[in-house]
C-alpha cells in the first residue's frame, strides 16, 4: 500500500511532467551538494526545473502524465530537467552550465512536444536561438525594406531642401 507522501511526490512529478514542453533525463553522478545547488539556480534563473525522483515514482508519474515514452530514459539515478516555456532555451541553460562548470552531467534522452530526443538532439537544440531571438531576427528581418522605402522616398525630399537652403542663402548674400 502506497504511502501518502509516495502518492503525493508521484502527483507532484505527474503535474511537472503534464505541464512540461520539453523534458530532459540526465544522470548527475559525481555532483557534490554545492554543484547541484548551483546548477539548480542557474536553471531556475531560466524558468526550469531539474527535479531528482525515485525510479518507481517517475514512472508512475510518467503513465499519470500520458508520456510512457519517458519510461525508457528511467534507469539508475537520473534528474529531469523541465520547462514550460522556451525549449531552445532550457537546453542551453543545462548544456551551457555543464559545459562551463565541467559538470560530470550526462544527458541520457528527452522528449519534447510527443518526440523522443537523444543526447545529440538535445544538444544541437541548445545550440538554436531563444525564441526572443529569432523573434527579433524576424521583426528585424520584416523591418528592413520598410526603412529601404523610406530612405528612398525621403531622398528627393532631402535634395529640394538642401536646393530651397543654399537659394535663400544666396538670396541673403
Amino acid at each position: 500500500m502506497p504511502t501518502d507522501k509516495a502518492k503525493q511526490s508521484v502527483k507532484e512529478v505527474s503535474d511537472l511532467f503534464a505541464s512540461s514542453s520539453i523534458i530532459v533525463a540526465a544522470q548527475y553522478r559525481g555532483l557534490n551538494v554545492s554543484e547541484m545547488g548551483k546548477f539548480r539556480a542557474s536553471l531556475r534563473e531560466k524558468s526550469c526545473n531539474f527535479k531528482i525522483v525515485k525510479n518507481t515514482y517517475a514512472r508512475l508519474a510518467a503513465d499519470e502524465a500520458g508520456k510512457p515514452e519517458l519510461k525508457k530514459f528511467m534507469d539508475g539515478p537520473i534528474g529531469f530537467l523541465t520547462s514550460s516555456t522556451d525549449p531552445a532555451l532550457a537546453t542551453k541553460a543545462l548544456v551551457n552550465h555543464t559545459d562551463k562548470n565541467s559538470l560530470p552531467m550526462v544527458i541520457i534522452g528527452g522528449w519534447l512536444d510527443g518526440d523522443i530526443l537523444d543526447e545529440e538532439t538535445i544538444k544541437r537544440l541548445a545550440k538554436l536561438p531563444s525564441k526572443e531571438e529569432l523573434i527579433f531576427k524576424m521583426v528585424t528581418s520584416i523591418n528592413s525594406p520598410i526603412y529601404g522605402l523610406l530612405n528612398v522616398m525621403e531622398g528627393p525630399i532631402r535634395g529640394l531642401i538642401t536646393v530651397l537652403k543654399r537659394h535663400v542663402n544666396n538670396n541673403l548674400e
